[in-house]
């Protein structure tokens, strides 16, 4: 997630990740996690509706899962998602759960063979007719802005054209990038179908339908079934 203008709390965006010491730190509670707090979801009795990635961005009656954040040995932290998690390793999740998955720019903080997994994790876990709802910052965007073609008058908050690309693929603890083509792919790789790009706020579940404004100027929305 991007330091600016995201939230700094969403999984893998922990701001001193990218020194030796914020890697182990990072490390260390992952296994920790992963030791100890490695729970299924509290799941609801009636829907189950999945906010992957949420940072503060909550949403009230759905499981809201991030990264194992707040572990504070001297005090007890009140803000936790419901669900805690490590999205580079197998959901612990029953199969045919969820009745839809909304995830807001977290796949890119994913390593390629990672985001790939964790796509097909979703599709095992998610109900048959479910909608998954997925947006990323585009690539097609920042290289339209590179070439100097007409974007949203937002872009020069990343400075030149070479600035963006750098912001885009180098910081933030962005580890891939995305488009329409090879988003589908990995989508169709993961056993998803029905798979089209939609626009901010439209969709065919309208419960998915929570894109962040701020976020809009810079984003990909991508939506697949399980069939």
């Amino acid at each position: 997630m991007t330091i600016d203008d995201e939230n700094d709390y969403s999984i893998y965006s922990t701001k001193h990740q990218s020194t030796l010491k914020g890697m182990l730190r990072f490390e260390f509670i992952s296994l920790y996690g992963r030791l100890f707090l490695n729970r299924k979801p509290p799941l609801k009795n009636i829907s189950n509706y999945l906010n992957l990635g949420c940072g503060q961005n909550k949403i009230d009656g759905w499981i809201n899962a991030d990264f194992y954040s707040g572990i504070k040995f001297w005090r007890k932290y009140n803000n936790r998602p419901e669900w805690m998690l490590d999205l580079r390793y197998p959901l612990n999740c029953d199969d045919n759960v969820w009745d839809g998955v909304f995830t807001e720019h977290t796949l890119e903080h994913l390593y390629p063979n990672q985001a790939l997994a964790l796509l097909k994790e979703l599709n095992r876990t998610m109900k048959k007719g479910s909608w998954l709802r997925i947006s990323v910052p585009d690539l097609a965007k920042y290289v339209d802005y590179y070439c100097g073609l007409k974007v949203d008058e937002k872009f020069v908050r990343r400075g030149t054209g070479c600035e963006a690309i750098h912001a885009l693929t180098q910081s933030h603890m962005h580890l891939s990038v995305w488009d329409t083509k090879l988003l589908t792919c990995f989508l169709k790789e993961a056993g998803f179908d029905n798979i089209h790009e939609v626009s901010f706020s439209e969709g065919a579940d309208s419960r998915l339908l929570k894109d962040s404004m701020d976020r809009r100027w810079e984003s990909l929305y991508l939506e697949a079934q399980k069939t």
